[in-house]
């Protein structure tokens, strides 16, 4: 169990108060645990080892269920006297408190503590933090049996059927994720499972798991770099390789709880390093061969970023516009949430819409399958049409949703922190998540029309745009995560419109550009990646 972490048994003749007491006296998060609720000790992990920065439930879905989870939050919750609105889980009676919201669950409990209302104290306060509005994660059971009943020959029966599971199986089961794209649920995982395993065995940290991915999707590059048939097959079999290790990174840290930021940015920063140095290994192998292919190569690594970049920043704030609740009376019985009739997706439709979104493991899979097809040129020729149709139907769902939002900017640091030239303070422009990625494609284009209106060699213009925009993949990171790229970085960097002053005036003066790749790979791959690494164990310490 996490050390920032306390538990207290919940029964009938526990008080709100007696919560509140135990929350308010101390700065540890509090687990609350019915004392009638039985769950597998994999499933409770959930909430004492995975990091937790909001109050979070524990839940099973369930038809008609007295829980309501939408929007990948709790909204609507139901006790003795309260009712809820199609209701589509339910509660297991084990919740735990987050400190990171302790004024507000405070303030929420105080309210509540005297009321008369009927029902288990876990349920009221489970009603009274939803209504309130504060954001209540579901942590989802699944795959295991789990009881939360007032008769205790159930009970008894129920850990009986737990006892009897094998604990590393239903760990190695959670840790797989379901939510992927169709060829990484259907093919990948089913392979990485296996290596998972291993992993676990070898007693492995997910951050080495990284690391040998990395070096595999290397080794693939360099294969691909050769140009020859068997030389590209050996490239592509590598890549899938090293697309499953990648896989198995994130399975090692949940099956072994083994969770931090920096294993995150690594995971995310080397799958894009691999993926543009594929792309600029078979323009190269294609060179030898005498086709250039350089211009297609940085277009699609450009647009990869667009993509990327546009990906990450809607969906979180999408998810902060689309979970909002208004807070809603402790003192109502029902909730009053009605929802409108709706077809449920059948399973052709949702793997429909995950394929359209060209995820990671499609996109190597197609990078793999043509090449060894038709070679670089069939790879620069597919790549773009699949990624300029899965764009625009993507996109289409995008605007018509933002259209739909208010004209008010949420989370403006995310956004800013990643324009890397000026802020758009006191816009309400909502579209500004695409903000970013635009700056990224005009900066790109312009050394594209570089590369196309110049003499210079198109594998350095490359390498120069690819140590740029791994710049801006690190500004989204750490964004992502509540932070900022120190100033003094960004200044030797030169933001953007600097940046590009300094290549147009290097290349007026013919000065070898070469120069300038060395810069800025050693800027922004070694120094801004070791301050991170350094920010990271400061702390952690």
């Amino acid at each position: 169990m996490a050390a920032n972490l306390r538990t207290l048994d919940i029964d009938q003749v526990t008080k709100i108060s007696d919560v509140l007491q135990a929350f308010e006296s101390s700065n540890q998060d509090l687990l609350l645990v019915d004392v009638n609720s039985v769950v597998t000790k994999p499933h409770l992990e959930l909430l004492t080892d995975y990091p937790r920065t909001v109050t979070t439930a524990l839940v099973a879905k369930l038809k008609n269920g007295e829980t309501r989870v939408s929007q990948g939050r709790i909204s609507g919750a139901s006790s003795g006297y309260h009712e809820v609105g199609r209701g589509n889980h339910t509660f297991l009676g084990i919740i735990r408190l987050s400190q990171f919201q302790r004024d507000e669950i405070i303030e929420i409990l105080s309210k509540v503590k005297d009321t008369n209302h009927s029902g288990n104290p876990i349920d009221l306060i489970l009603v009274a933090l939803v209504r309130a509005a504060l954001v209540v994660a579901p942590a989802e059971v699944s795959g295991a049996p789990f009881i939360r009943s007032n008769d205790a020959t159930e009970r008894v029966t129920t850990q009986n059927q737990i006892a009897a599971l094998n604990d590393a199986r239903l760990r190695l089961k959670l840790a797989n994720r379901a939510n992927d794209g169709f060829y990484s649920v259907f093919f990948l995982r089913k392979i990485s499972k296996l290596f998972t395993w291993l992993a676990v065995r070898l007693k492995m940290t997910p951050n080495q798991v990284t690391l040998i991915s990395f070096g595999i999707g290397l080794l693939s590059a360099y294969e691909f770099s050769k140009g020859n048939f068997w030389a590209i097959f050996n490239g592509a079999v590598l890549l899938q390789l090293s697309i499953i290790i990648d896989c198995v990174d994130g399975e090692l840290a949940r099956y072994t709880r083994q969770f931090s930021q920096l294993g995150a940015w690594l995971d995310a920063i080397t799958d894009r390093i691999k993926e543009y140095l594929v792309f600029f290994a078979l323009a190269y192998g294609a060179a030898k061969n005498g086709h250039d292919l350089w211009i297609p190569a940085m277009g699609m690594m450009l647009f990869q970023t667009f993509r990327h970049l546009s990906d990450y920043n809607f969906a979180r704030i999408n998810k902060i516009r689309s979970s909002y609740l208004a807070p809603l009376n402790f003192n109502l019985k029902n909730d009053g949430f009605v929802s409108a009739d709706y077809k449920k997706k059948s399973r052709l439709e949702y793997w429909a819409k995950k394929a359209v979104q060209f995820p990671i493991g499609e996109r190597w899979l197609v990078i793999s399958v043509t090449s060894v097809i038709g070679g670089a040129k069939l790879t620069f020729l597919v790549m773009p049409i699949l990624s300029l149709i899965s764009i625009a139907l993507v996109f289409r769902g995008r605007f018509k949703k933002t259209l739909t939002w208010p004209k008010e900017r949420v989370n403006k640091d995310l956004i800013d922190d990643q324009i890397d030239s000026f802020k758009s303070k006191g816009s309400t422009n909502r579209f500004d998540w695409l903000m970013p990625s635009v700056l990224r494609l005009l900066e790109g284009a312009i050394l594209i029309q570089i590369a196309i209106t110049t003499d210079l060699d198109k594998s350095v213009i490359f390498l120069l745009l690819l140590a740029i925009l791994f710049s801006h993949y690190d500004n989204m990171y750490r964004a992502l995560q509540g932070e900022k790229k120190p100033i003094w970085i960004s200044i030797a960097g030169g933001f953007i419109f600097g940046r590009l002053f300094i290549i147009a005036l290097w290349i007026g003066l013919g000065w070898s550009l070469t120069i300038l790749v060395y810069y800025f790979c050693i800027l922004f791959f070694i120094i801004s990646s070791v301050q991170w690494v350094l920010s990271r164990k400061t702390k952690v310490g």
